[in-house]
This record gives structure tokens, C-alpha cells and sequence, in this order.
């Protein structure tokens, strides 16, 4: 989820009446992925994620929300001061804390202080191809997931074909690993099942076109696979 969290929430278009829910009214806070996140509804079907304005609709346990023109609908539970909310574009149980958020400062990319590892927390992924003029060309992906817990898996896959004189071919191979990883503020380390330890130059950068979050390894950069905001 690139940029920011969206409850990108959907607003359904020709309901009769919308219900703004006065249990959700208020503002509220938590963390997705790592990244802060505020949330406020207004008790009359406007709110605002993290400044930016959304509309929004109840419908029985269904948060329903606009966002930048995206729609999508999402279960809710208010119990007492926390709001819980899944489904959509979420990639798993969001659970958020009534009131505002502290006001302490967020960290910028560059900033000589360590980030905490759960900034880091998401999948990450990279993607690359090559076509020939002749025919045929290669493709290539890589992913690596940081976990909340400590853990990371990783993936890789690459094929290639060509083609001439009325024959074809192609190959395919895939790589895998696992294990646990940690991270200061300009390097981060993977200690994989295999007993291997390696150990990354880090910078956390956005992506140049669309300023999609990235994490640089030693100058290889994969863009973030989640909707998040920029660093």
C-alpha cells in the first residue's frame, strides 16, 4: 500500500440516506504498516486521513468512505476507545486508539536517529524485463517481506524465452530464503536459516515518478508493495 494508509473507504453512490455513525465520530490514531496514521469523522460524513478529506457512510458494521476517488468498503467494530477495521485494501486487522495522536515529530529520511525497525515493517518488491527485437526477452522479480516480528521471507523469480528460425525456448528458475532481520538507521542485516549473515548499506528514498517509498540496499532499490505514504 503505497503512500499514505487510505481508508480509501468506499462511498456508495445512490444510497438514500447516509448515516455518519456518531459511535466513530471523533478523531482517532494508530500505526498500519509501521506508519503513523490519524483519522477523523466529523459526524456528518466528511473526515479527514491524515489531513487529506474523505467522505465516509455507515451502513450497519460497513464503513463506507471516498478517498481521492477510490472506493472501497470495509467491516468496523467500535469497542469503547478502539475502532477496529478490516477488509479493503488492509492487509489484515487495523486497530486505532480514540483521540488525537502525539504531536512528537516524525522522522524524515536522513535523519541521523534510528529508525524503529517497525518503519521499516512491509513487503517490498522489484521488477524488471527485457524484450529482443529478434523475439522472445526476460523477465525478473524479487520480494522480501519484514515482518513485525523480527522474521523476513524472500522470493525471486526469472524467465526467458527466445525465438528464431521457427523454433522457441524458454527457462524459468525461482530462489528462496528466510530468517530474521534487524536494522539501524543506514544498514540493515539478514540473518538467514541457512546460518548466512549479510549485511546492507540502507536508505530509504521515493520512488523519482510517483514517490512511492523505497528501501535501498546497497544502492538496489525496491518500492514498497502496500499502499504507504512517502518517507
Amino acid at each position: 500500500m503505497p503512500r499514505r494508509f487510505l481508508l480509501s473507504l468506499a462511498f456508495l453512490l445512490g444510497s438514500a440516506v447516509a448515516w455518519a455513525g456518531p459511535a466513530l465520530t471523533g478523531a482517532w490514531h494508530g500505526t498500519l504498516e509501521g506508519q503513523p496514521i490519524s483519522i477523523t469523522f466529523d459526524g456528518r460524513g466528511g473526515g479527514q486521513v491524515d489531513g487529506r478529506p474523505i467522505r465516509y457512510e455507515v451502513q450497519g458494521n460497513r464503513l463506507v468512505v471516498e478517498d481521492q476517488g477510490e472506493l472501497a468498503i470495509y467491516q468496523f467494530e467500535v469497542r469503547g476507545n478502539q475502532l477496529r477495521v478490516a477488509g479493503g485494501q488492509l492487509p489484515g486487522l487495523l486497530t486505532l486508539a480514540r483521540g488525537a495522536a502525539s504531536s512528537a515529530p516524525r522522522q524524515g529520511a536522513g535523519s541521523a536517529t534510528a529508525p524503529s525497525p517497525q518503519v521499516l515493517v512491509g513487503k517490498w518488491c522489484k521488477a524488471s524485463s527485457f524484450t529482443a527485437n529478434a523475439g522472445g526477452g526476460s523477465q525478473s522479480s524479487a520480494c522480501f517481506e519484514l515482518r513485525a516480528d523480527g522474521t523476513y521471507v524472500y522470493g525471486a523469480e526469472r524467465s526467458a524465452s527466445a525465438s528464431g528460425g521457427g523454433m522457441w525456448g524458454g527457462t524459468s528458475s525461482g530462489t528462496g530464503d528466510a530468517g530474521q532481520w534487524s536494522a539501524t538507521a543506514d544498514s540493515i542485516t539478514a540473518r538467514s536459516q541457512s546460518g548466512q549473515v549479510t549485511t546492507w548499506r540502507l536508505e530509504r528514498r521515493n520512488h523519482p515518478k510517483n514517490r512511492d517509498p523505497m528501501l535501498c540496499l546497497d544502492g538496489d532499490c525496491y518500492v514498497t508493495y502496500w499502499r504507504r505514504a512517502p518517507w
